[in-house]
């Protein structure tokens, strides 16, 4: 949305006034951005725009993922695998 979710400044603007469309799962992504911290998105929802985008860049971070559903089985072979190999 042109205001919202198109700049840095606009996105987080937007935030800080509660705009309801701003996805929690945008928030999050925002958040772990400025902390520096790579994001990867599980959730169904379009959480990737332009200005969460910008962000990334900016701060030379990694974002990626769109829905884990839809790799699922994979997912969780691969995270069972993990936390028994863990203990």
């Amino acid at each position: 949305i042109t205001g919202v979710h198109d700049t840095k400044n606009n996105f987080l603007k937007s935030i800080k006034q509660g705009h309801t469309e701003i996805a929690p799962s945008q928030m999050f992504a925002a958040a772990s951005i400025l902390e520096g911290c790579s994001f990867i998105n599980g959730s169904p929802q379009n959480t990737f725009c332009p200005a969460l985008i910008e962000m990334a860049r900016e701060k030379m971070v990694f974002i990626g993922g769109d829905d884990f559903k839809s790799g699922q089985t994979k997912i969780k072979s691969v995270l069972v695998d993990f936390l028994v190999a863990s203990g």
